[in-house]
C-alpha cells in the first residue's frame, strides 16, 4: 500500500470513528428511561440498594461514554493524531456497559418469576439489536456489548427455568445474529460512501488545482487565448485576450459570442478558417492569429504579438542586403584591382621573356632566375584568386570519371619529393590501387594543395598520403606532424585569407587561399572533407570520395598519338593584337616578334580596321583583350572583327577581369580564353595549337 492509499484509510478512519461519536452521543439519553424502568419494575423484588447502585454504575458509565464521544466529536480535526487513543477510550466504555448489562442478569434476574424475567430481558435485548445498529461504524465495540450480555441472558433462562424458557432463549439468540449481517452492510455502505466522498474531494481538490494552474498559465501567457463552444460562447479567456480587443468590444464574459466579439473590436480581428493571419492592432502591434478545432465542435484561438520578431526579420534582411552588397563590392573591387594589376604583370611578363632571350650572359642567369621565381610566385598567387572566381561565378564544370589513384600517387610522390627535402621533411605517399569517381584535375588540385599546405606548415617532421576503404568509399587521408590547428579555428582555415601561422603575411606562404579552394571544390564534386587535429601534434585532412563499382570499370582505349608542331609554326604568321594597354601592345609585339610573327597592334577595332586596310592586311589569327575602351567588349570585338572581314578568323581572347559575370560571360563566349598573367610558354603553345587546326581558311 503506498503512501497514498494509507492517507486515504486514516481519512477515512478518522470519520467512520466521527459518525460512531455522532450516533453513539445519543445512547445515554436513550438507555436512561430504560434504566428508571427497570429500577421502576425491579423495586418490589429486588434489593433497593444494590438496585439504586447498578442503576447509578451504569448511568455513569454511559455518561463516561457520552463525554467521550462528545468530546471527539466537537474536536475531531484537532485530534486526528488521537484516534487510536479514543479507540481505546470507546471499547472501555463499551466493555464495561456489557459487563454491568451482564451483571444486571447475576443480581436480579429471576427465571421463576415472569415479569421479572421481561423487565431485565426487554431492555437487554433491545440494548443488543440498538447497539448493532447505531454502532456499526466501530464493530469491534459492538461485540464487546451484545456477546457478553446474550450469552448471560441465555444461560440463565435456560439453567433456572429449564424448558419453559427455550424458545424466548433461541429468540434472544436469533435476534443480535441476525443484526449482525446488517451491521456489517451498513459499515461497509459507509465505508464506500466515506471512500467516494474523500475520492470526490480530491478530484475536486485536484480539478480546482489545475484550474487555478491553468488560470495562472493563461494570465501569465505572452499571447492572448480564447476558447469557445459549438454555439461560439466563450468558455476560457485571458487578460491579453481583453487588452487586444480594447475598450470598445463590449463585456467579456461567459455568455459572449466570440465572434461578435471580434467584430467589435477597432480594427475588427478577422479569422482565417485555415492556417493563420495577421491582424495590426490600432497601436501598430502586429498579431499572428491561428485557430485550431476541438473534438467536440468548439475551437481555440491564439493570438501572437509578432511585433518584435517582425522588426528582428526586418533588421536581419537589412542586415543580409547590406551583407550582400558589401560582398558584391568587395567581389566588384577585387576584380578591378585584379584587373589592373594583371596588366603590367602581364606586360612585364612579356617583356621579361623577350629579354631572357636577348641576354645570355653567365653572370646575368642568376638574376633572370630570381625575376622569373619572382614573376611565378605573382602569377601562382593572381591564378589562386583567379581559381576562387572561377568557383564563385560557376564556369568550372567538373567531368566525373573513373580515375586510377596510384597514377596521381606516383606523380606527386615525383613532385613534392624534392620540396619535402628543401624542408627536412619527410613524405610519404603509399600507392594505392583504388578506382575512384570524381574529377581527374580538380582531385589533383585539391591533394597538390593539401601537401603543399602540409609541407610548408611541417618542418623536421613527417607527411603521410595515404588512401583506405571506407564502407564502400574511399578516404584519402594527408597527415602531418606540424604544429597542428586549435579547435576553433577548424571552420576558419577554409575561409579566404585565413591564415594561423603567417602573422608577417610571407608570401611563400601563399595568400591562405588553397584551403578555400579545397573546400569549393569538394563542395562541387560532392565530396566530403574534414580535419581533425591536435595542437603540436599534428593534423590530419580527410576526403571521402565514391569507389568505382567494378561493373563499371573498363580498361582504357590506347591514347592517340599527338601530332608534333613543327617547330617553326609561329614563323611569318601574321597575328592582329588588340589591347588598350600600350606596355602589354609593346611586350605583346616584341615577344610575338621574336617568335618569328608578323605582328600589328591596336588599341581599339576602329584603329585595327584602319591597320588592315592600310597594311591590306588579312590576319591569321587575331588576340584580343576582354576589357577595351568603349561600350565594346573584346568578345563584342571579336564578333564585330570576324562579321567585318567575313571569313572565321581564329581569335584567342585574353582578359585580367576577374568578375564573376565577366568570366561566366567570356566562358559561354566560345572563344579560346587565357587568363592574364599569361606564361610566355603557356601562350606560345595556344598559338601553335590554333594555328595548326585543321580546316582554318
Amino acid at each position: 500500500m503506498n503512501n497514498s492509499d494509507r492517507n486515504l484509510e486514516a481519512q477515512i478512519e478518522v470519520e467512520r470513528l466521527w459518525v460512531t461519536t455522532r450516533q453513539g452521543k445519543y445512547v445515554f439519553f436513550v438507555m436512561l428511561p430504560f434504566t428508571i424502568l427497570i429500577v421502576v419494575g425491579l423495586w418490589q423484588t429486588a434489593a433497593h440498594g444494590l438496585l439504586l447502585l447498578w442503576a447509578l454504575v451504569l448511568t455513569g458509565i454511559n455518561l463516561f461514554r457520552w463525554v467521550v464521544l462528545h468530546y471527539y466529536h466537537l474536536h475531531k480535526t484537532a485530534l486526528v493524531d488521537n484516534v487510536p487513543k479514543f479507540k481505546r477510550l470507546i471499547m472501555l466504555g463499551a466493555a464495561l456497559n456489557g459487563f454491568w448489562w451482564v451483571m444486571c442478569q447475576v443480581f436480579f434476574l429471576d427465571a421463576n418469576d415472569p415479569v421479572n424475567v421481561l423487565v431485565i430481558a426487554v431492555p437487554t435485548i433491545t440494548q443488543v439489536v440498538g447497539v448493532m445498529l447505531t454502532w456499526f461504524t466501530y464493530f469491534p465495540a459492538v461485540l464487546v456489548v451484545n456477546i457478553p450480555a446474550t450469552i448471560a441472558i441465555d444461560y440463565f433462562l435456560l439453567s433456572e427455568g429449564g424448558g419453559n424458557y427455550i424458545v424466548p432463549a433461541i429468540i434472544f439468540s436469533v435476534l443480535p445474529i441476525i443484526s449482525i449481517p446488517s451491521s456489517l452492510r451498513l459499515a461497509g455502505m459507509l465505508n464506500h460512501a466515506l471512500r467516494l466522498n474523500f475520492e470526490n474531494a480530491a478530484l475536486r481538490r485536484e480539478s480546482e488545482e489545475k484550474s487555478l494552474l491553468l488560470e495562472t498559465a493563461l494570465e501569465n501567457m505572452g499571447q492572448g487565448i480564447t476558447m469557445s463552444d459549438t454555439d461560439d460562447l466563450l468558455r476560457m479567456w485571458n487578460r491579453q485576450f481583453t487588452t487586444l480587443l480594447g475598450d470598445g468590444a463590449g463585456t467579456v464574459d461567459s455568455h459572449a459570442r466570440l465572434s461578435e466579439l471580434l467584430a467589435a473590436a477597432s480594427p475588427p480581428i478577422t479569422i482565417s478558417a485555415e492556417g493563420s493571419s495577421n491582424y495590426r492592432g490600432p497601436d501598430g502591434k502586429v498579431y499572428e492569429i491561428r485557430q485550431s478545432g476541438l473534438a467536440h465542435g468548439g475551437r481555440v484561438v491564439t493570438y501572437t504579438d509578432i511585433s518584435d520578431l517582425i522588426k528582428r526579420e526586418q533588421a536581419l534582411e537589412k542586415a543580409k542586403r547590406e551583407a550582400e552588397q558589401a560582398n558584391a563590392a568587395k567581389t566588384r573591387f577585387l576584380a578591378s584591382a585584379s584587373h589592373d594589376l594583371r596588366q603590367p604583370i602581364h606586360a612585364l611578363g612579356l617583356f621579361f621573356a623577350e629579354l631572357s632571350d636577348r641576354v645570355a650572359a653567365p653572370e646575368t642567369q642568376g638574376l633572370l632566375a630570381q625575376i622569373d621565381d619572382s614573376i611565378a610566385a605573382i602569377n601562382s598567387m593572381l591564378n589562386a584568386l583567379l581559381d576562387v572566381s572561377k568557383l564563385d561565378a560557376g564556369v568550372v564544370k567538373p567531368a566525373i570519371e573513373p580515375f586510377a589513384l596510384d597514377d596521381l600517387f606516383q606523380r606527386l610522390q615525383s613532385e613534392f619529393q624534392p620540396i619535402a627535402a628543401e624542408n627536412r621533411n619527410q613524405l610519404k605517399i603509399r600507392l594505392a590501387p583504388l578506382l575512384v569517381n570524381t574529377d581527374p584535375a580538380m582531385l589533383e588540385r585539391m591533394l597538390r594543395n593539401l601537401i603543399g599546405n602540409a609541407l610548408r606548415h611541417t618542418g623536421h617532421g613527417r607527411v603521410l598520403v595515404a588512401a583506405r576503404r571506407r564502407c564502400g568509399s574511399a578516404e584519402i587521408q594527408v597527415i602531418d606532424t606540424g604544429p597542428g590547428i586549435p579547435d576553433n579555428q577548424l571552420d576558419e582555415i577554409f575561409v579566404e585569407f585565413h591564415q594561423l601561422h603567417n602573422p608577417a603575411r610571407d608570401r611563400r606562404q601563399g595568400l591562405g587561399l588553397g584551403l578555400a579552394i579545397v573546400k569549393r571544390l569538394a563542395k562541387l564534386l560532392n565530396h566530403k572533407i574534414r580535419v581533425k587535429s591536435r595542437l603540436g601534434h599534428g593534423s590530419c585532412f580527410c576526403l571521402t570520395l565514391p569507389l568505382v563499382a567494378e561493373a563499371a570499370i573498363t580498361l582504357p582505349g590506347p591514347e592517340p598519338q599527338n601530332a608534333v608542331s613543327p617547330l617553326h609554326l609561329l614563323e611569318d604568321r601574321r597575328l592582329l593584337v588588340i589591347d588598350d594597354d600600350v606596355a602589354v601592345r609593346d611586350g605583346m609585339r616584341g615577344l610575338l616578334s621574336r617568335w618569328g610573327c608578323r605582328v600589328f597592334a591596336a588599341a581599339d577595332l576602329y584603329q585595327a580596321l584602319a591597320e588592315i586596310d592600310d597594311h591590306q592586311l588579312r590576319p591569321e589569327l587575331a588576340i584580343v583583350d576582354y576589357r577595351l575602351p568603349g561600350d565594346l567588349s573584346g568578345i563584342e570585338v571579336a564578333r564585330e572583327l570576324r562579321r567585318r572581314l567575313a571569313y572565321p578568323l581564329p581569335i584567342l581572347i585574353v582578359t585580367g577581369d576577374t568578375g564573376p559575370e565577366r568570366l561566366r560571360e567570356a566562358d559561354a563566349s566560345g572563344f579560346p580564353l587565357l587568363h592574364k598573367p599569361v606564361q610566355p610558354a603557356k601562350l606560345r603553345s595556344t598559338l601553335q595549337y590554333m594555328l595548326s587546326k585543321p580546316g582554318r581558311d
